[in-house]
């Protein structure tokens, strides 16, 4: 895990590193349940949009969804805009007499993610989980 974090950390240029060199010497010193403070909150936001909102928020151990509302403070008061999506989609099986080996990966905005692993299991008893659970209501 070190090398892939020297890889990473390797690859991004020097104005994220400088503001890391911040965070790390605050960090070193920061008393327990001390909160960021404001420009260490600005050095983060002002490699926007240089890098991405989830690579700055990852190399600098920063809550991402907290550095977003940091750069784009209206971003809650515009709210998730709800996109028309279908409630069900069947699948045809195809010739595995209803077993599979297969991942499928479900995303409901923000709010909600499953994955579900399928090794021979039989199609049928998870269409109706998928079923149930895209027919709540959000």
């Amino acid at each position: 895990m070190q090398a892939r974090e020297r890889d990473d950390t390797a690859s991004v240029g020097r104005d994220l590193k400088a503001v890391l060199r911040q965070f790390e010497q605050w960090r070193a010193a920061k008393q327990s349940g001390e909160r960021i403070p404001q420009h260490l909150w600005k050095a983060a936001a002002s490699l926007y949009p240089r890098y991405t909102v989830n690579r700055i928020a990852r190399h600098l151990r920063l809550d991402g969804a907290d550095l977003r509302d940091y750069i784009d403070p209206d971003r809650k008061k515009r709210g998730w805009k709800r996109r028309e999506v279908p409630q069900f989609v069947p699948l045809s099986v195809g010739g595995s007499g209803g077993r599979a080996d297969c991942r499928i990966k479900l995303s409901a905005g923000g709010r909600a993610r499953a994955t579900i692993r399928l090794k021979g299991a039989g199609v049928e008893s998870v269409v109706e989980v998928l079923r149930e659970l895209w027919s709540r209501d959000g």
